[in-house]
């Protein structure tokens, strides 16, 4: 386990909010093929590559979505839905494969029998995640999917909703996630970060966006509630 900065702890935290791929679990989404096939998408819809300002591809959808509907608002329902399918064909495939890490059940359990409310956030469709972790709801408190808010992180919505739910602050919570922008959602809320090295998130990197703790994987967390 490595601990950035002061010996800081997670005393005082009464909440622990988890991203799910790559955190929680493995599901090999074929990343490169889905934005393939966006792109191909957009180009058929005479949106060209150059245009786009946004880096991530939920983003870039509704940057095409808005751009479309400046000119065709139909054309601009279209494009949304087949893009969204898309995302949803590869995520459910990679589903199909998918599976939690071990030690996840046993941690969020852990967690919770110690007072400890859990919240798991994704980018991913929510169909996705329930294939892979079907009793999902059993483990956690609140279970967030890009399907229930506008914005997903890096955006501090996505969090913001879930402490709403969970009635926690974010001096009260902490975020946990295997990629920069899970820190960055993270400290948007206000909330403490925790990286994981179960993605392809190097610990240079999490340091370097100022996590304030990075462990190997996501089962180690219930250390720093004892540090």
């Amino acid at each position: 386990m490595n601990v950035i900065g002061k010996q800081i702890s997670l005393r005082g935290i009464r909440a622990v909010i988890f991203d799910f791929d790559g955190t929680l679990a493995v599901l090999n989404i074929d990343f490169s093929l889905m934005r393939e096939r966006i792109f191909d998408l957009m180009r058929h819809y005479d949106v060209q590559e150059k245009l786009i300002q946004e880096k991530y591809l939920l983003e870039i959808i509704d940057e095409v979505d808005q751009i479309l509907w400046k000119e065709n608002p139909s054309e601009a329902e279209d494009f949304y839905q087949k893009a969204h399918d898309i995302l949803h064909d590869i995520e459910m495939k990679a589903a199909e494969t998918g599976r939690l890490i071990p030690g996840t059940e046993a941690i969020l359990k852990k967690l919770k029998d110690n007072g400890i409310k859990i919240g798991i956030i994704t980018r991913n469709c929510e169909d996705a995640v329930r294939k892979v972790f079907p009793n999902i709801n059993d483990f956690c408190d609140v279970f967030v999917s890009r399907n229930s808010v506008k914005r997903v992180k890096p955006h501090p919505d996505h969090l913001t909703y879930v402490m709403e739910l969970l009635k926690i602050s974010g001096k009260e919570s902490a975020m946990v996630g295997d990629h920069i922008i899970d820190v960055q959602a993270g400290k948007g809320a206000g909330m403490k970060t925790i990286g994981v090295l179960t993605g392809r998130t190097k610990k240079e990197e999490f340091e370097k966006a100022g996590a304030d703790f990075v462990l190997g994987e996501a089962t180690e967390i219930f250390k720093l509630f004892k540090e």
